[in-house]
């Protein structure tokens, strides 16, 4: 394994500037997985991009750290964002988070989220 970070650029490797769709952020999750297998981590580049979507971030993010059993630390460890802009790089946090809180639900034996939260949740 190389001790470096490989660049991906986002657009490029989509081939969309538009990254709304979750299958995209699927996408770009499976080849930050090829890419740590080989190297310390991914340096994502997102110059480029013209909108991103919390559905995407939750896809690429926050269910590559579910995927990986990643604590927000380590998905720093591992991968290095660029060109993101500031409002956007809050919602890949908030998908980090989220996913870090769901997988503590999980080692709790909570399965089903949604009735988990319904259930303490008022409408």
């Amino acid at each position: 394994r190389e001790d470096i970070m490989k660049s991906i650029r986002v657009v490029e490797f989509l081939e969309n500037p538009v990254l709304l769709a979750g299958e995209l952020g699927e996408r770009l999750a499976e080849k930050i997985k090829e890419t740590v297998k080989h190297a310390r981590g991914a340096e994502l580049d997102f110059a480029g991009y013209k909108f991103i979507s919390t559905a995407f971030m939750n896809r690429a993010f926050g269910q590559l750290c579910l995927d990986m059993d990643w604590s927000t630390d380590k998905f720093k460890k591992h991968v290095k964002v660029v060109h993101l802009e500031e409002d956007d790089t809050d919602d890949l946090n908030l998908a980090i988070y989220n996913a870090q809180l769901r997988r503590k639900l999980r080692k709790h034996g909570v399965k089903d989220m949604k009735e988990y939260f319904e259930s303490r949740i008022p409408a």
